[in-house]
């Protein structure tokens, strides 16, 4: 378990970094859409600072959907490349173990 750990701790916490990036991003999105419905709701044609507040809650929402479709796709092929490697090193552990208790005549529990 500690080689697992040594050999891909190191890629999976730099993920989990990313994937926390991406999940930030999923709690930001229904603030800006809550602030754009706000603006709506209480619309009022003289008031320009508000719109460009609005456009600046659109921008961020577009901006954390961007982020999000990203950060997600990469985030899931890279896992998944680790996690072929991550089975490939435990099976042939497994099968190495197996082949020199066998060439040895010794069987360990």
């Amino acid at each position: 378990m500690k080689a697992i750990i040594k050999c891909y701790g190191k890629s999976y916490l730099i993920w989990g970094m990313l994937t926390f990036l991406e999940e930030v991003t999923r709690v930001f999105q229904p603030i800006f859409l809550g602030k754009m419905i706000s603006y709506v709701e209480n619309y009022d044609p003289d008031d320009s600072a508000a719109l460009h507040e609005a456009f600046t809650y659109a921008a961020g929402l577009s901006a954390c959907v961007l982020v999000w479709a990203v950060l997600h796709h990469l985030y899931f092929y890279h896992i998944q490349r680790v996690g072929m490697r991550l089975r490939v090193a435990v099976c042939h552990m497994i099968y190495r173990k197996v082949s020199v208790t066998r060439y040895h005549g010794v069987y360990l529990p």
